[in-house]
């Protein structure tokens, strides 16, 4: 168990060194892995970049503390999307900012997603990224700590990042919804993470938290504090700075990165610490998110012509960066509950949370370690009646990729917040595999200047189709819990037998975010099968923006196993897989 602070090995910006084999830009989610792989030459140089900070506190180990980033963290950054159509405002995003990124707010979630899905982009050209190629990636870096030995053919014992099931339902909810879907011929999934099993009905969600209790973070998992001292002569870690542009020249048909230019994050740019110009000998790896890593390639001269061009960047390569920007859009739906089976009890009742707090600070369990989710329900759109009932003599095969997840969460903002009685429910529909696409472009040449976001929810009409017919199967589900005796009522949800246009005006009133920014920079578009970008002969991307699309599942997983099959190509020295 680490001390309730720890003081993390860095090295300023004015200590850096002239030229590093490897500059890994972002020490986000996947910037840990690259780091720690690449690194493990002691003969090679390797430098990552971070926006934000490097500390680790006691809060931010702690599950339920930790995901609560709306709050003002300075783990969390917040960007304003554009206007939506679908909710007639802007969206609040938020992106993790520093050490270990996303992976220390979000909910910890470790889905893989459906095999049939990187098959799929196999059968497209992503020649490496079917299932089978990627399940050693995935094993590679896992421990799995489950109660029940996991399938070791499916599963990894010995990797850094330890993931685990939750053994019971901490809520009663969550029991009561499994019966619910078992009813409506939603069957179990065994192992969520298990390629054999069919992916389509209810499962337990395995989440990276370790023995302690403590977050899991790929911060600790791949880039601790006693790794990163051990390797200091070769791994430099350089926090609170910021890529001002990458300097590319051309050579021969290619483009070749010569040196990043770094400023610091919270400079103004006249406060006398220029720019710092750091060479690289062998590639630079971006890692900087959905958001960031189109950012730097716009800025450095890679992206949309016109765009550019509006700028007063010099074109060095025209690509479609920061185009086919996705997220899984949700819609909450919000019921009454006893308030013993709802989050809402720690702030109604402070003896109770006085009584968790030292649960877990004794024994490491309790609502402290934030099992507000521990089930998710997943279901393809296809195979549900016009009511959103489940086909029951339609099967989903093996391949299936499902178009719907449903997660209860024992909890919901509104109306079921506001009662000091009773305690909240919420059912968060998402739509997993969406046709809608969004922007990411610059609003200025300043790095520290938050990009143009807009995401152009629900934009293709099969997507707002399909997120109709979620909710129909949302509030089946809901019936089936009254039915079944469980004292749950209507907060902020729509009726079972809701026409088109009172879902539409749920959707518009409900509808959300659930963080999963991806494919600005796609597979196939702007980096090929290597993730080297288009033209350029020494420049990666490894991170959610290079999906092909964004996978239908929670985003931390897929993106280790990027940065993994990443740096394995690196290190083999081949850009094919």
């Amino acid at each position: 168990m680490w001390p309730f602070s720890s003081p993390y090995p860095v090295v300023r910006l004015d200590e850096l060194q002239a030229e590093y084999d490897y500059i890994v830009v972002g020490g986000g989610t996947t910037g840990c892995v690259l780091a720690n792989r690449l690194s493990a030459d002691p003969s090679t140089t390797v430098l990552l970049l971070e926006r934000g900070p490097a500390e680790d506190s006691w809060a931010s180990r702690i599950p339920l503390f930790s995901a609560n980033f709306s709050q003002g963290s300075p783990l969390a950054r917040k960007f304003e999307s554009e206007s939506q159509d679908v909710v007639g405002k802007p969206i609040d995003i938020y992106q993790g900012n520093g050490m270990g990124g996303t992976s220390r707010i979000n909910h910890m979630f470790y889905t893989r997603g459906p095999p049939g899905q990187y098959d799929a982009w196999e059968r497209d050209g992503a020649t490496g990224w079917g299932s089978r190629s990627l399940l050693p990636y995935f094993v590679k870096s896992e421990k799995a700590e489950y109660g029940a030995e996991p399938d070791l053919d499916a599963h990894g014992k010995t990797g850094e990042w330890i993931n685990r099931e939750n053994n019971f339902f901490f809520y009663s909810g969550f029991q009561q919804s499994v019966e619910a879907c078992e009813s409506l011929g939603l069957p179990f999934i065994p192992d969520l993470n298990d390629p054999t099993n069919v992916p389509v009905g209810w499962a337990r969600v395995p989440v990276t938290r370790d023995s302690n209790g403590h977050r899991h973070s790929t911060f600790r998992a791949f880039l601790p504090p006693a790794l990163a001292e051990a390797r200091r002569n070769n791994l430099h870690v350089c926090p609170h700075v910021t890529v001002e542009r990458l300097c590319i020249e051309g050579e021969a048909d290619d483009l070749v990165v010569r040196s990043v230019s770094v400023i610091p994050t919270n400079g103004d740019g006249n406060d006398g610490r220029r720019a710092v110009s750091v060479g690289v000998r062998r590639e630079v790896v971006l890692c900087a998110g959905a958001f960031g890593s189109p950012q730097i390639l716009m800025l450095s001269g890679i992206g949309p012509a016109e765009h550019l061009k509006e700028h007063g960047i010099p074109v060095l390569k025209d690509l479609p960066v920061g185009n086919n920007l996705q997220d899984h859009f949700g819609v909450f739906v919000k019921y009454f509950v006893p308030l013993r089976d709802s989050l809402s009890r720690v702030s109604r009742q402070p003896l109770y949370f006085i009584t968790e707090f030292f649960r877990y600070l004794l024994f490491g369990t309790g609502v402290l370690l934030c099992p507000v989710v521990q089930m998710a329900i997943f279901a393809c759109t296809a195979l549900l009646d016009n009511s959103g009932a489940p086909i029951r003599d339609e099967k989903p095969k093996a391949d299936a990729v499902p178009d719907i997840e449903i997660m209860p969460i024992a909890f919901a903002q509104g109306r079921a917040e506001k009662d000091a009685k009773r305690g909240g429910l919420s059912l968060l529909t998402v739509l997993l595999t969406p046709e809608s696409k969004g922007t990411v472009r610059l609003a200025s040449t300043d790095p520290r200047v938050a990009p143009k976001i807009d995401m152009n929810y629900l934009s293709s009409p099969s997507d707002r189709t399909r997120i109709r017919t979620a909710l129909r199967l949302t509030t089946r589900i809901a019936s089936r819990l009254r039915s079944q005796g469980y004292d749950l009522s209507e907060a902020e949800a729509p009726p079972l037998d809701a026409s088109d246009d009172v879902l539409d005006k749920h959707i518009a009133d409900q509808g959300c975010t659930t963080y999963h920014y991806a494919s600005t920079c796609a597979m196939g578009n702007v980096v090929g099968v290597d993730l080297t970008v288009k033209g350029a002969r020494n420049l990666r991307v490894a991170d959610a923006s290079a999906f092909p699309e964004v996978p239908a599942t929670h985003l931390q997983a897929p993106a280790v196993v990027f940065a993994e099959k990443c740096a394995d190509m690196i290190i083999k020295g081949g850009k094919r897989p």
